[in-house]
């Protein structure tokens, strides 16, 4: 195991060296300065790609870590987002240096016959961190969701919302599944870390999967069917309550589905189920967040 910097560039090419696989995932997520981004999230993936090239002769694979920041995934969608829509502006340096970093890797696939495969990483969670342990807005808990909303731009929406959860709270429930000012329950697409894993594997192993660029998602989480599943294995209640703004969106997979060869595992029963499991103390088979707690907001 080599412990190096990110800015190490003599580091990382000594690291490179002889290896078969790179995974790089190494990335900057909050708090850097647009410099930063230059030098943690997009100057290190040049330093690895001349490194395979130039010291790496045996190498199958250079996977590297995108982000779905570079697609839209907010508000009302019904429509399937597909690879096409991916932001080729975007706006952020974080999402500048993704298409950044995807557009070196692919160069390299193509003047030198890398070996490379770029995978979307989705918003990414690990067992209970879906109970509102590291952000508010992917739980199925009502204080999760008021805490968030009291984080917002108040308006009279967003407090008659909070005045129904806080009542909703007091009257016994502890869940809720939000729904759409459009009407349906809130759907989100996100990542399990175990089917990121998985993915990450296929790209490895395919052989199809070289010179291309997939979005890796787990299966569409449904607050409509996992929020009552965790009712019942946790004895929760739980209330539909309407939002003043809508999380409704979902990718289309099949492109991944061909080409990769990966197949989401957990849907949002499984992610839910898991997650109380994980919180009542069970092994699921993940490594804690830490080093002693998870984030919070």
């Amino acid at each position: 195991i080599a412990k190096v910097d990110l800015r190490d560039r003599e580091g990382l090419t000594e690291a490179v060296k002889g290896v078969d696989a790179i995974i790089h995932l190494g990335v900057k997520l909050r708090g850097p300065t647009n410099f930063e981004q230059l030098d943690i999230n997009t100057a290190p993936t040049l330093t690895l790609l001349e490194a395979a090239r130039l010291h790496a002769p045996n190498l199958t694979r250079f996977v590297y870590g995108s982000s779905d920041t570079l697609y839209p995934h907010a508000g009302y969608m019904p429509d399937l987002i597909t690879p096409e829509d991916i932001f080729t502006r975007p706006k952020g340096m974080y999402a500048v240096s993704k298409i950044a970093g995807e557009a070196m890797v692919q160069s390299y696939h193509q003047q030198y016959d890398i070996p490379t495969t770029s995978l979307t990483i989705p918003y990414t969670f690990c067992g209970r961190e879906f109970l509102g342990e590291r952000t508010h807005v992917v739980s199925p808990l009502i204080e999760s969701h008021i805490k968030d909303l009291q984080k917002r731009k108040t308006d009279p929406n967003i407090e008659r919302t909070l005045s129904e959860l806080k009542k909703q709270y007091a009257d016994g429930k502890r869940l809720i599944i939000p729904h759409c000012p459009e009407g349906p329950a809130f759907k989100r697409h996100w990542g399990d870390v175990r089917d990121v894993v998985t993915a990450t594997e296929c790209a490895l192993d395919n052989e199809s999967a070289i010179g291309k660029a997939f979005v890796i998602m787990s299966q569409p989480f449904l607050f409509d069917e996992a929020v009552p599943h965790l009712s019942k294995i946790s004895n929760q209640e739980y209330v539909d309550i309407d939002f003043p703004f809508a999380e409704f969106y979902e990718y289309d997979m099949s492109y991944t589905t061909e080409h990769l060869g990966y197949v989401a595992h957990y849907d949002g029963k499984q992610m839910l189920e898991d997650a109380w499991r994980h919180k009542q103390g069970e092994d699921i088979g993940v490594v804690d967040v830490g080093p002693d707690t998870p984030t919070q907001d």
